[in-house]
């Protein structure tokens, strides 16, 4: 090698070590912390906006990361699909999510004095509303309670507003005896279907207006003679009344248990105690002595 030769290669080796003296200098000082500009130099241009770079600050802390994460690798872990993702993607989410895998496995348990009011249709829809959720079953055995509650709380509800109705009907009935038997009269004498009748005398309880437009109409009927004083009051003959009676005697569960051997009293109060008023007022109205 001549001594220019050997000259010049001493002078690139020489370049070289400073360069890479300049440049570890430049962006990693003597403590291993990044210093400005080191994302710009080591990290491939189309990843610098990750996120993830936030978070290095030095070469210890980057090094213990990426050991970290090679760890985790193999792990089980729960992957949530994208809009995108195929039905088995989801199918498969749900199920390490807890949901069953068919539907009807869900146990949706309703109890005995409610079994009448929930509708099997309903409760089907649930089941599929449930399933497309991804619900577990311990997500639906709290919306299910929740709606035992809701139901309960509406058929109170319900039960308090029939019996306000009841008192306000009982006080303007005692107030306005004539006015009833007036519209008593009006569906007895002017219908002549039986179980038409029968649904009209059941409508008219506890319904005020109903009962002052039926006055009204006989009040009209009185006019023309169309309708005349009669010896039985009720507008019923007493026959009728006590036939009436025994068709809510032979209700199911009223006086005998019903076919799952229940009583009404038990499972529907509110529905009991309607029928019980209105039996006896139809005795009343057979044997008006």
């Amino acid at each position: 090698m001549t001594e220019a030769s050997g000259t010049q290669v001493a002078n690139e080796s020489s370049a070289e070590q400073g360069a890479q003296t300049e440049t570890s200098q430049t962006f990693v000082d003597a403590e291993g912390n990044f210093m400005p500009g080191w994302r710009e130099h080591y990290v491939p241009e189309e990843m610098r906006a990750d996120k993830v770079f936030d978070t290095f600050t030095d070469v210890g802390g980057s090094l213990k990361m990426l050991g970290n994460l090679q760890n985790m690798i193999g792990k089980k872990g729960v992957i949530v699909p994208g809009e995108a993702s195929p039905p088995t993607e989801w199918d498969n989410f749900h199920r390490e999510m807890g949901r069953p895998d068919t539907k009807d496995l869900f146990q949706m348990k309703v109890a005995d004095d409610l079994a009448e009011v929930y509708d099997k249709g309903l409760m089907a829809e649930a089941r599929d509303i449930f399933f497309d959720l991804g619900f577990d079953q311990k997500k639906v055995d709290r919306l299910w309670a929740f709606e035992e509650k809701r139901i309960r709380a509406s058929l109170k509800a319900i039960a308090n507003q029939e019996l306000e109705a009841d008192n306000a009907f009982s006080e303007w009935s005692a107030n306005n005896e004539d006015k009833l038997h007036w519209a008593n009269r009006l569906i007895s004498e002017n219908c002549t279907d039986d179980e038409h009748k029968a649904a009209l005398l059941k409508a008219l309880d506890n319904n005020i207006p109903f009962a002052e437009l039926l006055f009204n109409v006989s009040a009209k009927f009185k006019e023309h003679k169309i309708i005349t004083e009669t010896e039985h009051p009720s507008g019923i003959l007493p026959a009728d009344a006590l036939t009436e009676a025994k068709k809510i005697e032979n209700t199911p569960g009223f006086l005998l248990p019903d076919d799952k051997g229940q009583f009404l009293r038990e499972t529907n109060r509110p529905e009991y105690n309607r029928l019980e008023k209105e039996r006896d007022k139809f005795y009343k109205l057979a044997n008006p002595t």
